[in-house]
Parts: C-alpha cells; sequence; structure tokens
C-alpha cells in the first residue's frame, strides 16, 4: 500500500501524558495515517531505533480488526534522550513488519516530522534487521560493549549476505569468520562469542562452544577431550592467544587449519579471536591458516577509522567489562575445574553502610541480612518445618533516592550469604518488558526472570505495570501474572525486587490481591536531606577533580537549600544533584572558561578544576528555573505500550 505516512515530533510537556515514567525528560508523539485505511488489525506496533540500530523506544495499540484503521497514535518514552538526528521506524501489523522509513528528527518540539514509509519488501536488509536481528538477546549487547556505528552497519550487512548465501547453497551454517582486536582481546572475544556466535546458533546456547588453541598445543587439555563437543556445536568459538611455536604447536594449528579447510564438521562454524599481533603470528607460522579467511569473513576491531577496514571499539566501559566477566565464566567454555570466585565477604555491606543518608533502609537491611541467616541456620539443623527462602522486596520511596544501588548490592550480599548462586542484578521496566504484540510479553518476561535466576529482577517503576485497575487488556498486567510464577516458588535462587513511588505501589499491590503477601520485606528510602544532597554534590566533585572556592561553596550550599525547602514528592534527590552538577554546573564553568580561550588567554589546569561563585549563579539562573517547573509539578505516571 502506498501513501502511509509517519510523523513524530518531541513532546516536553510530561504533564499532557498519564502515561509516562519517571526516568523519561520527554517522549515522542508518533502518529501513523493510512488514508485509504487498513483492514484486519488486531495490533499495530511501532519500533523506533537510531541511525546505528539502537532500539529507541516501541509502543503497541491494540485495534478492533473489524474496523478499518487509518489513523493511530503512539507515545513513547525512553531512558536516553530523543536527541536531534537520523532514527529509523518500522511498523508491525499483527506481528509482522510492513514498512520503514528514515526521519530526521529535529530538536524542537514546535512542529512535526512527516514521512513517506516505504514497503520493507521494497529493502530486503531493512527487512531482515527487523524481522531477524532486531528480536534476539544478544542484540542489546552490542550497545554494552560500545561497538561503534560502522561495525554495527558491517554486521547487518555480512550476515544478511552471509544468509543469503546459507539458503541458496542450503548448507545450514556461516562461513567461517575471524575476528581480531588490537589491545586486549576482549573486544574481540565478545564480538566472536556473544554477537556472532549468538547469531548462528540463534540464542540458543547449548549449541556454543569456547575452546582456545592454547589450551590444547599445551597439553591441558587433548582434542578427543573436545571433538564430540565440538561435533555437537553450531558454533565453535577459539581463541588465538600468544602461543610459542613449536614444531608441536604449529602442527597441532595446522592441524586445526586442516579441520576448518575440509569442512571436517559439517554443521559447525568455527570463528577465530585474538589479537592483531597473536594472528598474524599464527598465519606466519602455521602455512595452512594463510587464505583461510576473505575480507568477507574477517571482521577487524581497532582505533585506526580508516574507512571500510578498520572499525573503533571502545574498552573503557564498566557494563561491558561486567558482561566479559560472565563470558569468561560462560559454562560452554572448557572449565579449569576450580571453583567460582566468589565476591569477598562484607563488601557490599561497606558498600552499603557509605551510601550518603538512607539510614532508615541500612538498619531495615542489617535485620533483613539477620533473619536470613538465622532462618538458613535453623535450616541446617532441621528445625525448620518449611523450606521456604522468599527474600522478594518491596523498594518504596521517591526518585533519586538510591533504590537502583541499593537492589545491585542486594544480589551481592545474598551471594555472600549463600543464599544466591550468582549475586548478579538484571534490571527492568515496563518498556523493556511490554511486548509488540500478544505474547511477546509473557516472553520477555519470562527471559529476564531465567537471565536474574541466581541474583535479583530489579523491576524498576512497577507501578506503571498496572496503569488502569478495570484494564483486563493492558500488557503489563502479563507481566505480573508471569511474576507469579516464580514468586509462588519455596527456594527460587532469586530476588524478585519491585521499585516505585510508595502510594502507587501500595495501590498496584491492591490490584492482585495475592502479590503483597509474596514480598515479605519492605523498605522504605526516605528523600535526603540538604545536607545530604550538598554533602553527593561535593563527593560527585571531588570524584570529577573538580573544586570549589569558598564563595562557590557557600552558594552551591544556599542553592541546594533553596530547592530541598521547595521540594515535593516528585524530587529527584540524588538524580537531581547528579544533573545539576553534569548538565547545570559543568557547563557553565565550561562556557566560561572556553570563552576565554577565544579572548586568547591560555588555558591552565587550574580553570579546568576549579567552580566559580559565577558558574553556581549562573546555573541557578539558566538551569535550575528550567527544572522547578518539572520537579515542583506532580509528575503523571506510566507508560503506554
Amino acid at each position: 500500500m502506498k501513501n502511509v505516512f509517519l510523523r513524530v515530533k518531541h513532546n516536553f510537556d510530561l504533564n499532557s501524558n498519564n502515561f509516562v515514567p519517571e526516568y523519561a525528560d520527554c517522549y515522542l508523539d508518533v502518529e501513523f495515517s493510512a488514508p485509504k485505511g487498513l483492514t484486519g488489525v488486531k495490533e499495530m506496533s511501532v519500533r523506533i531505533y537510531s541511525a546505528s540500530y539502537r532500539l529507541m523506544g516501541t509502543g503497541c495499540i491494540a485495534h478492533n480488526p473489524e474496523r478499518m484503521l487509518k489513523k493511530i497514535s503512539f507515545q513513547l518514552a525512553n531512558d536516553d534522550l530523543w536527541d536531534a538526528g537520523m532514527y529509523r521506524a518500522y511498523i508491525y501489523i499483527n506481528g509482522t513488519v510492513k514498512w520503514f522509513c528514515e526521519l530526521n528528527l529535529p530538536i524542537s518540539s514546535n512542529y512535526w516530522t512527516r514521512k513517506t514509509m516505504q514497503s520493507i519488501e521494497e529493502n530486503m536488509q531493512e527487512k531482515f534487521f527487523a524481522e531477524k536481528l532486531a528480536f534476539t538477546s544478544w542484540w542489546n549487547k552490542l550497545y554494552c560493549g560500545r561497538f561503534k556505528e560502522p561495525l554495527v552497519r558491517l554486521l547487518i550487512e555480512r550476515l544478511y549476505a552471509f544468509s543469503n548465501e546459507m539458503e541458496n547453497r542450503r548448507t545450514g551454517k556461516l562461513p567461517h569468520l575471524i575476528v581480531t582486536g588490537e589491545g586486549e582481546t576482549c573486544g574481540a572475544k565478545a564480538l566472536a562469542s556473544m554477537i556472532l556466535g549468538g547469531f548462528i546458533t540463534e540464542d540458543d546456547v547449548s549449541l556454543k562452544y569456547c575452546l582456545s588453541l592454547g589450551e590444547i598445543t599445551t597439553g591441558a587439555y587433548g582434542w578427543k577431550h573436545m571433538e564430540d563437543k565440538v561435533a555437537k556445536a553450531k558454533a565453535v568459538i577459539v581463541e588465538v592467544p600468544e602461543m610459542n611455536y613449536n614444531d608441536h604447536t604449529v602442527n597441532i594449528v595446522n592441524l586445526m587449519a586442516s579441520i576448518i579447510r575440509f569442512d571436517t564438521f559439517r554443521e559447525t562454524t568455527f570463528i577465530l579471536h585474538g589479537k592483531d599481533r597473536d594472528i598474524a603470528m599464527m598465519m606466519e607460522k602455521c602455512v595452512l591458516m594463510n587464505g583461510l579467511f576473505t575480507e568477507e569473513t574477517t571482521f577487524r576491531l581497532s582505533s585506526d577509522r580508516s574507512v571500510g577496514t578498520n572499525y573503533e571499539y571502545d574498552e573503557e566501559n564498566e557494563d561491558f567489562l561486567k558482561l566479559m566477566e560472565g563470558l569468561l565464566d560462560d559454562k560452554f567454555s572448557c572449565s579449569t575445574g576450580n571453583e567460582e570466585v566468589r565476591p569477598s565477604s562484607g563488601k557490599a555491606e561497606k558498600e552499603l553502610e557509605a551510601m550518603i543518608g538512607l539510614q532508615r533502609v541500612k538498619d531495615d537491611m542489617r535485620e533483613a541480612r539477620m533473619m536470613s541467616m538465622f532462618n538458613k541456620k535453623r535450616a541446617e539443623m532441621c528445625l525448620q518445618t518449611d523450606n521456604e527462602q522468599r527474600n522478594h522486596m518491596l523498594f518504596l520511596g521517591n526518585p533519586g533516592t538510591g533504590k537502583t544501588t541499593v537492589a545491585k548490592l542486594v544480589g551481592e550480599i545474598y551471594h555472600d550469604m549463600g543464599l544466591l548462586s550468582k549475586g548478579h542484578t538484571v534490571e527492568t521496566n515496563r518498556s523493556k518488558l511490554v511486548g509488540e504484540y500478544i505474547g511477546v510479553t509473557e516472553k520477555k518476561t519470562l527471559e529476564a526472570i531465567e537471565e536474574a535466576r541466581g541474583g535479583v529482577l530489579f523491576i524498576d517503576e512497577a507501578y506503571t505495570l498496572v496503569s488502569h485497575e478495570s484494564d483486563t487488556k493492558d500488557f503489563g498486567k502479563e507481566i505480573l501474572n508471569a511474576l507469579l510464577t516464580v514468586l509462588s516458588e519455596p527456594q527460587p535462587d532469586m530476588i524478585v525486587i519491585l521499585a516505585g513511588y510508595e502510594d502507587k505501589m501500595m495501590n498496584m499491590m491492591r490490584t492482585n490481591p495475592g502479590l503483597k503477601d509474596r514480598f515479605p520485606l519492605t523498605f522504605h528510602f526516605d528523600d535526603y536531606s540538604a545536607e545530604e544532597l550538598m554533602e553527593m554534590a561535593c563527593a560527585t566533585l571531588e570524584a570529577g577533580n573538580y573544586r570549589l572556592t569558598d564563595d562557590a561553596h557557600k552558594c552551591l550550599k544556599s542553592l541546594i537549600e533553596k530547592a530541598a525547602a521547595n521540594r515535593n514528592e516528585y524530587f529527584g534527590n540524588g538524580r537531581w544533584v547528579h544533573n545539576l552538577i553534569n548538565q547545570g554546573i559543568i557547563k557553565s564553568m565550561a562556557r566560561r572558561v572556553m570563552s576565554t580561550s577565544v579572548t586568547g588567554r591560555n588555558i591552565d589546569i587550574d580553570m579546568l578544576c576549579v567552580i566559580e561563585e559565577a558558574d553556581i549563579l549562573e546555573t541557578e539562573k539558566n538551569f535550575l528555573c528550567l527544572k522547578t517547573t518539572k520537579i515542583s509539578s506532580p509528575r503523571p505516571i506510566g507508560f503506554r505500550a
């Protein structure tokens, strides 16, 4: 169908939308129109991606299939800002992608951007992404690793070409691949195992096997030990480490090359990865490796920005390093038989005690830990009449009071006590769990539950799961129903934490009589006092190597006291302090400092570190007056799928 249109624009008026979550600074109005009308539409969904194919927002609305659909509107919220720039939009009808367009979003909210949508059948590469890649569990891991846009585009192009080749040849597998990178190998390993391996195995980790050439060549593991596992795998991830290439090593590596070259395992794709110098040394010493991989089957991660050959990768990312820690412990890699290294006892408790404020939470958490250990000891001595070990929690409090930070510490604390097997934390919210069509919400929720096994499942703004008590069609209730299964398990090896405003959370609990009893622990996160907010601000500035002059210190203290005195329940607390510093004070300081360079003055280290009173006054004038309107009016809650 031609003449199908999409209109989008920013909307900063959060008070006009009853379904905007507290993390949103703005949302996106999206309007789809088909003047000639569409029939048979049960539900329509929109997915909007950044220029680098990062999911920015989704929306889904049910529709009566007996009525003609000519126009439909969505409101999309996201925890990232809708920056000005190019985006990709996809429209799905009854779960099938139908249209696609690229659109440029201006920063202004005064007018709409309107685009004619293209049939997805006119761009098969976009269809491949929207159908095959967008819904995989590994796609978002590209952004945890901060892989850059050129590599993302290259991935889509090559995986699309590989898929066509697989279909035409009916081989059922991709060609063998190699990933190289400068410096540390974690970037190459992540791309090889999580991304390419995830695509090849179609998210079935049981079909992935990881090994190292070093383990084979040193005799740590013989080939016979690995052969059966390799034969059963669809993707074999092979690390190429730094090695001493004696005759024995060369023979072993050439044997591996022969296995790959002659397709000994017909259903298996091999993916090699390592540092540039280690890969180059292997190619030089082992002649059978030469010519085994083409330019099309090679992925290079490098700081060199030359187009078409090297792709930048940012390794300075804490979330990515955590991903790699999990990858190194992958149960499908060659185990050394060593026990898992657990966090040092008491570390998480010390971090909790060191947090500013939250005395009520700290006291209640100590009591909860004591009771959990008491019950554990009774169970060990067969004194318990039941085997229940439920520690699900409610975190009640206003925004920015540390709920997410404490949730992460809970996983580590209960892991240290031996009550959780892993201790990790999976963060999610309604917008990440609600699906685009019927059945997907439950699937996403169950996947999140399984990902959180052994740790904590933290659902922020949980009150948005139920937008109306009488709305039986609301997808958020599917999430609650899926959660009830794990909440009913006597020993789930998991802690589910629901967080949000106290009154709204209590209203949500009343919508399901059996829900409240499944959360035996409740923690109240009090607002920070003006003194605590000032302490937080000073600690943040000190951590960033900034210094306040005496006058700036007094001015900042006065500013915070004013804001604290005029706040209501929607005040952002710690989040407000973070934004005040990063979006206000530092930007004001930067404008002042950089304006001096225009006059020809040299910029020294003190100018880059010292915050002056003028910076605080400028912030109060420009930044704070904009934020005051937002924090002084009750913010509507929720999220419309």
